[in-house]
């Protein structure tokens, strides 16, 4: 099964963070990125931004939901803040 957004909006999956304690264990985390990937594009968002492409976004503006054990999020498309650009 496969997830699709619909009208303006998008599919996101917040970006995971990696930190490592003083002894070395890598920990992963989402919970204190303000940072998205896209992963999937509606068909009626006005200058569409790629699949892959990192966000930053106002987490209030976005509804939760699970697939296939994996928390991704839908937002509207107006509720993008930002586009990462990696120099």
């Amino acid at each position: 099964m496969t997830l699709r957004a619909t009208g303006k909006r998008y599919i996101i999956q917040a970006e995971e963070i990696n930190m490592t304690t003083a002894s070395g264990i890598v920990l992963k985390s989402t919970t204190d990125t303000q940072f998205a990937i896209v992963r999937s594009v509606g068909g009626d968002v006005e200058d569409p931004l790629p699949v892959g492409a990192k966000i930053v976004v106002d987490w209030n503006h976005t509804v939760p939901l699970k697939h296939e054990n994996v928390t991704y999020h839908v937002i509207d498309s107006r509720a993008v803040s930002a586009v990462v650009e990696e120099d």
